[in-house]
């Protein structure tokens, strides 16, 4: 008996001293486990958010980027389907640059000083007025970006908003020169790849910008470059708020190391001191240069333009430093966290596990003594056959434990001590796999932060082919944790067909090469049916032979930033179309004395550019009754029409409307639109569309037919403008007429009366003095027709198709000798082959020529020179006469613009050279037909 208490207490102290050897080994597996999870957790959470925060910030600089080439593809196009508007009229500052002073304009437009008159600079200012209905609400559809803005080859400036430009550059400023002009200028011929600048300070209020710029090539010419200021003060702010851990920070980088965002903290630990505090002073310092900088060894690795982990020692406290770069613009973005916070999780989840674990094991061996006790109680019990089977299995189920096997059990039917240990043994296993599941409840927490990342996890055994997909991968395409299948072909399943031949290629490519990283964007289907965007970045482990085993990334949902950029395309779209048929209707209308035509034409415009079935466009006179009116397309298809004929203004049956009634700003009923014709406060008529039965008016249509109406009414008032104009330089012409008559001719003739009067005299007196008498009238008479011829060569130019350019110019001259006793010298080429309104205004600028040295210069003599060559033909008139100085405002400005405009007109140019005291020079060259 005592032999086998003895043996019962012999293999109770083994048991209890099997279990806890093997449950001890068991605790310091598990601690080491979870203390390498959590750190490898907190690496590639670390990661992961820095990449994720690079992308996000690189996203929100780069929709600046593409406002500037929204702006020049939007430009191309619609030079390329339309008319460029017309240019507004430019004023001069004191310093001589030119600028646009209209109020309320959309844009600033500056000219640098001695360019205003530049043919290539008016026709930049022109083709870019379009931008002004483009830079504006890029502006303010792109919360970053300060300003958008034009800059030309020839120093022409289109900058949106406006600011007052011409009040803040210098006037002799060459745009040309600057480095955010040289910069994109340097690209390849052809090619509208965007540039960045260096952030810096703006001098206007903005803070911190960068710019983004995009050449811009018309027709394929290169014509200047579209900016875009972005303002970094938002972007920097939410960084420098950001903390990656309760003790860490974020910091940004340009590729030189200089600061764009940082807590003040952070430059004070990165430095070892304290670190300047302003803006400015930020931008002067250096990270990767400073001598105390704790990221200068670290240059390389950061300017790589690749993410990674690595341990950083900051002036003697230790940083887990995660970095991942902005490629487009050469930014690195780094996340610091200290180590002793990463060091505290280990040790209390090892404090934790080794807690747990030894109150386990307490009670595990009291309940053993408990048992071995009771066994000893019953030492006589066990003196039967059967002591040695349960001892035997009791030792084959410790060995087991002993291997690290807790789902091994041992029968407990029996009542006796057997029963009872087995029970025992039992127990103590089911408390520690009730331990292991709260230790796997801790890595879920874990999972659980690393998820609250907002990233969906996936690891790929390429060899194996099997995949691990992390519950919130799962959940973001609406599955459940066990929906899915872990298998690469789940993944390939749920790939959009339009994407699966791209994306499977690119993986295969990235397996075979040595590349580490892989990322790519695709569209994944959710459950409901629908497809997601996703952005995928991924990690390869390689082997010893470079062959790639694992790989292991996390999926971002993009979807509404992918939706958002569509949704950007579609309003510019959409803006263009309205500006596109706003254009359609109204580049067609002239200022032609045919106001029906117009009328007819604005009518048939509206009916094609919209979707209006009739248009109906009634002008009105000072007293509000009809004056003129024009009709287009059928009124069979036209809701509420009756069959009583319109009033004044485009009164229906049941709504008249007296000659001088108000009209609101826009009036519908049932489906017919009328619009007001309005010119400044003055009503000129009213615009009506007619739309089919049961067509639903939108905001957009009233809003077109407004604008169509506000263009029609300023070609009205202009063709209006044109007729008075018209007909006051006819009675402008008929009145100096009759002053060139009555101040040559006139005289002329009676001088002859009185010589004839006064020979008669001398026949009676004295007769031989009547010849010279005779001889005085004679040349007065010749002096008179000489004068009349050249008055009546005024009148009928036409006389050019049969005595030519030359003879015209030689008349010319001649009246200037007969009228203003000028010395006048001729050079005249053979008759040159011109069409016949360019010899008109040719001969046109030569006679206001001569007229502005008559009146203004007090010459003594006149050259006309008329020079012919291969390819041009020139007309120079040059005096002696005082000169003037052409960029101060005179008298007589109205004529040298006069002349250009006519010059112009025929595809000429005109230039005008002066100098006070040193004579005029006017030149006009004209291209060889």
């Amino acid at each position: 008996m005592l032999a086998v208490a003895l043996l019962i207490l012999l293999l109770g102290i083994v048991v209890t001293f099997t279990v806890m050897r093997g449950f001890q080994d068991t605790q310091r597996h598990a601690a080491s486990l979870a203390s390498s999870g959590v750190e490898h957790q907190i690496e590639q959470r670390l990661t992961a958010l820095t990449v994720k925060e690079a992308g996000l910030s690189e996203i929100r600089l780069l929709q600046a980027a593409a406002a500037t080439r929204v702006a020049a593809r939007t430009w191309e196009t619609l030079l390329q389907n339309t008319a460029a508007p017309e240019a507004p009229t430019l004023l001069h500052t004191a310093s001589g640059a030119s600028y646009d002073g209209t109020p309320n304009r959309q844009a600033d437009v500056w000219i640098k000083r001695g360019m205003g008159l530049n043919p290539a600079a008016q026709r930049d200012v022109q083709d870019s007025q379009v931008l002004n209905a483009v830079l504006l609400p890029l502006v303010q559809e792109t919360p970053d970006t300060a300003a958008l803005y034009f800059l030309s080859r020839h120093n022409v400036v289109r900058y949106a908003p406006p600011i007052g430009l011409h009040q803040r550059l210098p006037a002799s400023l060459d745009i040309t020169r600057q480095p955010i002009y040289t910069r994109a200028q340097s690209t390849a011929r052809g090619e509208r790849r965007t540039v960045w600048s260096p952030p810096y300070l703006d001098d206007v209020g903005h803070g911190l910008l960068v710019t983004a710029s995009t050449p811009v090539y018309l027709r394929g010419e290169f014509r200047g470059i579209i900016g875009a200021d972005v303002s970094l003060t938002q972007l920097s702010a939410h960084l420098s708020a950001m903390k990656p851990t309760p003790g860490g920070f974020v910091v940004l980088l340009d590729g030189q190391g200089r600061v764009i965002a940082a807590p003040q903290q952070a430059l004070n630990v990165l430095l070892g001191q304290a670190a300047p505090r302003t803006v400015k002073a930020r931008l002067s310092l250096s990270l990767f240069r400073h001598p105390d900088s704790a990221l200068k060894p670290l240059q390389d690795d950061l300017t790589q333009r690749r993410g990674g982990v690595r341990l950083l020692q900051a002036h003697g406290t230790p940083f887990l430093l995660s970095h991942a770069p902005l490629q487009a613009l050469g930014w690195t973005l780094i996340m610091l966290s200290p180590r002793d916070e990463i060091a505290a999780q280990h040790a209390s989840v090892a404090q934790a596990i080794t807690r747990d674990a030894d109150q386990t094991l307490g009670w595990t061996v009291t309940v053993l003594l408990a048992c071995f006790l009771l066994g000893l109680m019953a030492a006589e019990r066990l003196a039967h056959a059967g002591i040695i089977q349960p001892i035997s299995r009791l030792t084959r189920a410790s060995t087991q434990v002993t291997s690290g096997n807790l789902d091994v059990r041992l029968p407990d039917q029996s009542r006796d001590e057997f029963g009872i240990l087995a029970q025992t043994f039992n127990t103590m296993l089911a408390t520690l796999q009730q331990h292991g599941r709260a230790l796997r409840r801790s890595q879920d927490q874990y999972e659980l932060a690393v998820r609250g990342s907002n990233d969906g996890l996936w690891e790929w055994n390429v060899a194996g082919k099997d995949v691990y997909y992390s519950p919130r991968w799962k959940g973001m395409l609406g599955y459940g944790p066990d929906d899915l299948e872990g298998h690469i072909v789940t993944w390939e399943r749920l790939l959009h067909p339009d994407d699966r031949e791209r994306i499977l290629r690119q993986i295969a490519q990235h397996i075979e090469g040595p590349g580490d990283l892989l990322e790519f964007e695709c569209r994944f289907r959710h459950k409901d049916g629908a497809y997601r965007w996703i952005h995928s970045r991924a990690a390869t482990q390689r082997d010893a032979q470079g062959h790639a085993v694992r790989l292991a990334g996390s999926h971002t949902d993009i979807t509404e930033r992918v939706e958002a950029l569509h949704l950007l395309e579609q309003r510019v779209a959409a803006r263009t179309r309205d500006l596109e048929a706003l254009l359609s209707v109204t580049r067609d209308l002239t200022y032609s004395a045919d106001l029906q035509d117009n009328l007819d034409r604005l009518a048939q415009g509206v009916v094609q550019a919209t979707g209006a079935v009739e248009a109906t466009v009634i002008l009105t006179d000072a007293t509000g009754r009809p004056s003129a009116g024009g009709q287009s397309g059928s009124p069979d298809q036209v809701a509420g029409r009756t069959s009583e004929p319109p009033g004044p203004l485009g009164e229906t049956a049941d709504q008249k409307t007296s000659p001088t009634a108000t009209f609101p700003a826009l009036w519908t009923r049932d489906s017919i639109i009328s619009a007001p014709l309005a010119y400044g406060d003055r009503q000129l008529g009213m615009l009506h569309a007619a739309y089919p039965v049961g067509h639903a008016l939108d905001d957009a249509e009233r809003q077109l037919l407004m604008g169509i109406a506000g263009q029609a009414a300023v070609v009205v008032e202009n063709a209006r403008l044109f007729a008075s104009a018209r007909n006051h330089a006819a009675l402008e012409e008929r009145q100096k007429l009759a002053r060139d008559l009555h101040d040559s001719v006139s005289q002329a003739l009676y001088g002859i009366a009185l010589g004839g009067r006064t020979t008669l005299r001398q026949l009676e007196r004295t007769p031989e003095k009547a010849p010279e008498s005779v001889r005085y009238m004679l040349s007065l008479a010749e002096a008179a027709l000489a004068e009349m011829r050249a008055l009546i060569f005024e009148l009928r130019p036409e006389s050019l198709e049969q005595e030519g350019l030359s003879m015209a110019l030689a008349k010319l001259a001649s009246a200037l000798q007969a009228r203003h006793s000028l010395a006048v010298s001729l050079d005249l080429c053979e008759e040159p082959e011109l069409a016949i309104d360019t010899k008109v205004a040719l001969l046109r600028i030569a006679q206001e020529a001569t007229h502005n040295t008559v009146k203004h210069a007090g010459a003594s003599s006149v050259e006309i020179h008329l020079n012919c060559f291969p390819d041009r033909v020139e007309l120079v008139v040059q005096d002696d006469g005082a000169g003037f100085d052409p960029f101060q405002p005179r008298e007589g400005s109205l004529g040298q613009k006069t002349m250009r405009e006519r010059a112009q007109a025929v595809g000429a140019t005109c230039t005008v050279s002066s100098e006070p005291g040193q004579g005029t020079v006017v030149r006009v060259t004209v291209p060889s037909t």
